[in-house]
Formats: C-alpha cells, sequence, structure tokens
C-alpha cells in the first residue's frame, strides 16, 4: 500500500488570504485551518472551515465570518448588528470584541469539521455563550481559570 506524505508549506498570511480572497470572488467555496484559540470551545486550532464569498444576506447574528480588522484576518462570530456596524468576537474571548463594517466581511463559514467530524456551528448555544461572558468571567477569576 502506498502512503501519501503530505508536508506542511509555512506562507505569509497576506499571500494566504490574497488566494482565498481570488478563489471566494471566483464562486468557489474555500477550505481553510483554523489557527488560535480565540473561537474555543466551538473551533479550535486545526479544525478545518469551509468559506463561501459574504453576501449582505449572509449578515446573521450567530453566523461565523472571516473579516479584516487591524490589518489582520479575523475568524470570530457576529454578536451585534447596528446602524451598518458589525460586531464581531471569539467565542473564548471574555472582553475583546471588533467593530466593522460590512465591507470588512470577506466570507461566511458554511460548514467546519475536526477530523472527519463536521461540527454544527450555528447554533443557539454560541449565541448564549457570547452572552454568558461576564459570567465566565467572574467563573474565572474565582477558579483561576486564565
Amino acid at each position: 500500500m502506498e502512503k501519501k506524505i503530505l508536508s506542511k508549506r509555512i506562507i505569509p498570511n497576506d499571500l494566504f488570504f490574497e488566494q482565498v480572497k481570488e478563489r471566494l470572488n471566483a464562486g468557489q467555496k474555500v477550505k481553510i485551518p483554523v489557527a488560535g484559540k480565540s473561537m474555543e470551545p466551538f473551533l479550535q486550532n486545526g479544525d478545518l472551515v469551509v468559506l463561501k464569498k459574504f453576501e449582505e444576506k449572509d449578515l446573521i447574528n450567530g453566523k461565523i465570518v472571516l473579516a479584516y480588522f487591524n490589518n489582520a484576518y479575523v475568524l470570530h462570530r457576529v454578536v451585534k448588528i447596528k446602524k451598518g456596524n458589525v460586531t464581531l468576537a471569539g467565542d473564548g474571548n471574555i472582553q475583546q470584541v471588533e467593530i466593522i463594517s460590512n465591507k470588512d466581511i470577506l466570507a461566511v463559514v458554511v460548514s467546519a469539521y475536526r477530523g472527519e467530524k463536521e461540527l454544527n456551528i450555528n447554533t443557539l448555544l454560541g449565541q448564549i455563550w457570547y452572552k454568558l461572558r461576564i459570567v465566565r468571567a467572574v467563573y474565572n477569576k474565582i477558579f483561576g481559570i486564565k
């Protein structure tokens, strides 16, 4: 049996996301890995997400989007939409939010995978988790969790 060896290449984020944008603009869906911990517990480092190009109809509280904020790309959940501004927050972030405009959103997550298992990402639980961030912060302080 022949083994396929996959090698990992590291490329600069700007170059990577230029390729992602090109494919999205061509109407293709794009699968990218999640990097970091800001979306835990719902998405973890190394999970894969499938993106499609953002359209206005995709702007719904609870959706996870890829956006450009402060010279960086973030994959965070929409938590508030008000007067042309969109507020994003990572599920694992207790205080930090990003306030952007619609034009800063590049894509919306349509599915996510941990290994072969498809994850249910657009649930009410994700929105409740965000609303409980103050309770989570107090709990973390009391029990010394970082």
